[in-house]
């Protein structure tokens, strides 16, 4: 079913929790193995806070107090490099077939959530308004929605999230938390740098045709020496003058 845009916006105003202010590094991750045509396979959206490297020391924050989420996302396309809000439609790799909750805002069970898994369009190489609403805030990082696709034809894609007006993340006070990408330096001498990925690269090889195990070579090799002594049997033989 397609939600409206304020889907978020409506759920999110019936709660009321505790005032957190914090930014989220959203990336979508891409299977680890390789893709070919025929296959289905899931990517993942996941959350977490900046990166900080704070006297040479890295650490990879959490997101703080997330209660709401709403975002749009695009495959079958490309994103250049001078507008990379957008995604330019391309080649029909890609259908999407399924869009679930990820175990993030759930926080194992504990966390009631809405879900709203968006409307998928294939044709446009779309999928609208996929959001979450929990009747808590959840601190940390992990998953927050998983995308399952089928390959269709072989050749390179992307899949995206559109960085637009849809793409809404919440606090349980309904403070907005920044979708962060940018460098930033505090008093502390604390930075931020960008570790931010609302793309991923997918690529789809040909069909792989299974080479024959050495057993089934053998026993092929048996049945075509079997076949050439069937014939051979059965060809007429020369009559010899007396």
């Amino acid at each position: 079913m397609k939600i409206a845009k304020l889907f978020v916006l409506t759920a999110a105003l019936m709660l009321g929790h505790s005032t957190a202010f914090a930014d989220a590094v959203l990336t979508v991750v891409s299977p680890s193995g390789p893709i070919s045509v025929g296959q289905t396979f899931t990517i993942g959206i996941h959350v977490t806070g900046p990166t900080v490297i704070h006297n040479g020391t890295t650490v990879t924050s959490n997101v703080s107090d997330l209660d709401a989420f709403q975002f749009d996302l695009a495959f079958n396309c490309s994103v250049p490099i001078a507008n990379p809000a957008g995604c330019q439609p391309g080649a029909s790799l890609l259908s999407a077939i399924s869009v679930s909750e990820g175990s993030f805002l759930p926080h194992g069970g504990a966390n009631a959530t809405f879900f709203e898994p968006g409307s998928i369009d294939n044709a446009a190489g779309e999928i609208s308004f996929i959001g979450d609403v929990g009747s808590s805030g959840v601190t940390g990082s992990g998953d927050l929605v998983d995308v399952t696709f089928r390959a269709l034809t072989a050749g390179t894609t992307t899949i995206a999230i559109l960085a637009n007006g849809d793409l809404q993340l919440f606090d349980s006070n309904f403070n907005p938390i920044v979708v962060d990408d940018s460098v930033t330096t505090s008093l502390g001498q604390e930075t931020f740098p960008t570790n931010q990925f609302l793309s991923t690269s997918i690529t789809v090889a040909p069909a792989i045709t299974p080479e024959p195990s050495s057993g089934q070579l053998m026993l092929l090799g048996g049945i075509a020496g079997m076949a050439a002594l069937i014939t051979a049997h059965r060809r007429p033989q020369s009559i010899k003058p007396h």
